[in-house]
């Protein structure tokens, strides 16, 4: 008996059935009573050549089954490979190579500085990024202007950029607002097409659009970068405005001060009539003191007269009258000095003062507040934001497939739905069978 006989019939044994497995049981058991009893020492036996022989080729046929089981997990392992590793990658890549829309991608590089500040540094990002005016935090700024919500619509009414995804030349997959619900969120899309990086050592940004012919990446890139630079003027012009508003409504109020100061102190003038009531006081003061040198000389020489006896001396009448009259001055300029009246020098300084003092004090902080404005120009001058573009719009000169998850999670979700329908029409089939079978041997 060779080898593909002792196949032969292994395979037909495996497929007899629970009958012939039940009708063969005793006759396995006879065998194997009839090998042992040949196996005891002593004992001859008619069929011994035989035994030996049937027990190779059990062993033979055991081998035999062991390596077609083998095969047999191999070949099932490969075909779950196929199916679940290779075909799916295949259709991947078939779609990816055939069907997927290539698209160009342009980039910009740009920057957000201001006047005061040098070229960026490899430390920039360190030594600036807390600042409030620094080009790190202007840059991101500008990234989230970029993608934005308003930019995206301004860039759609201007350029009609998310329209150019929408047309037919774009494959299913990629196409914004594609069959079976894909891509129909716009912001999110736009996400995918415009991308801005932020090199916070260098302080600059990367801005990468994409586009399926190099001239309208190109057209989309530098509307972008002109919104973009439009919206930096703005912002900082703003800034400017605000803060020069507010000072110059502070300087505004302190002259209307001033102006309020020096009419005050013109009506005081004008009621008192008095130019400078401080320089009156002085002189009257001093003019009293004058008055009262004068009488104590002339009361010394009458005095003199008297002390000798000469008291009809012709010159004593004159003396007296000398003394009556240094006297009136005085008591002239005294009450000139204090009126009960209200006509007085003193109150006329008092309001003098009072008004010259609020004159000087709205006069300093006019000058605070017009040297305040004056550096808030300088400052605003240095301080004022500029988007410099560093390296103009550029697209690549090949085209590629972007959107490679996109393309790959709808095939993956798609073979998957095919394979589940597949396993439950076959297993549907497989029971179906075993049904008929069923009934059949009823």
């Amino acid at each position: 008996m060779d080898n593909d006989e002792r196949i032969r019939r292994w395979r037909q044994g495996r497929a007899a059935g629970d009958t012939a497995a039940v009708i063969e049981r005793p006759k396995l058991r006879d065998k194997a009573v009839t090998t042992e009893r040949a196996e005891t020492p002593g004992s001859i036996t008619s069929d011994g050549s035989d035994a030996a022989a049937s027990g190779m080729a059990s062993i033979e046929e055991a081998q035999l089954a062991i390596v077609a089981r083998r095969q047999a997990q191999w070949g099932r392992l490969i075909r779950r490979f196929m199916l679940l590793v290779a075909v799916p990658l295949a259709v991947i890549l078939s779609y990816i190579l055939l069907i997927a829309t290539p698209l160009y991608q342009g980039e910009a590089v740009f920057t957000v500085q201001t006047s005061s500040q040098s070229a960026p540094s490899p430390s920039a990002g360190f030594f600036t990024l807390g600042s409030g005016n620094s080009t790190i935090a202007d840059a991101f700024k500008a990234r989230e202007f970029i993608l934005s919500r308003p930019m995206m619509d301004q860039l759609e009414r201007r350029t009609g950029f998310m329209s150019h995804f929408t047309s037919t030349e774009m494959d299913p997959l990629t196409r914004f607002k594609g069959p079976f619900g894909l891509n129909q969120e716009p912001y999110a899309y736009y996400r995918k097409r415009v991308r801005v990086a932020v090199d916070v050592q260098e302080g600059i940004l990367r801005l990468y659009v994409q586009a399926r012919t190099p001239e309208d990446a190109t057209r989309f890139g530098n509307a972008i970068l002109a919104s973009a630079e439009a919206h930096v003027n703005a912002f900082s012009q703003k800034i400017s405005d605000d803060q020069i508003e507010a000072l110059t409504q502070d300087t505004q109020a302190a002259e209307r001060q001033v102006a309020d100061a020096r009419r005050s102190l013109a009506m005081v003038q004008a009621r008192r009539g008095e130019l400078s009531p401080e320089q009156t006081t002085t002189a009257v003061y001093q003019l009293i003191s004058n008055l009262e040198l004068q009488l104590a000389e002339a009361q010394r020489e009458r005095n003199g007269l008297l002390d000798q006896g000469l008291t009809e001396s012709p010159l004593l009448p004159r003396l007296n009258a000398r003394v009556e009259e240094l006297r009136a001055q005085i008591a002239e300029q005294r009450r000139r000095l204090v009126s009960p009246a209200g006509g007085s020098l003193q109150r006329t300084l008092n309001e003098y003062e009072g008004a010259q003092v609020r004159k000087e004090i709205a006069q300093a902080r006019w000058e605070s507040t017009l040297t305040t404005l004056q550096q808030a120009y300088q400052r605003i001058l240095d301080q004022r934001r500029y988007f410099v573009i560093v390296v103009g719009m550029s697209v690549a000169t090949f085209p590629a497939v972007r959107d490679l998850l996109g393309i790959t999670g709808p095939i993956l979700l798609a073979l998957a739905l095919a394979y589940g329908l597949f396993f439950v029409a076959r297993r549907s089939g497989v029971g179906a069978g075993l049904g008929s079978r069923a009934w059949t041997l009823r």
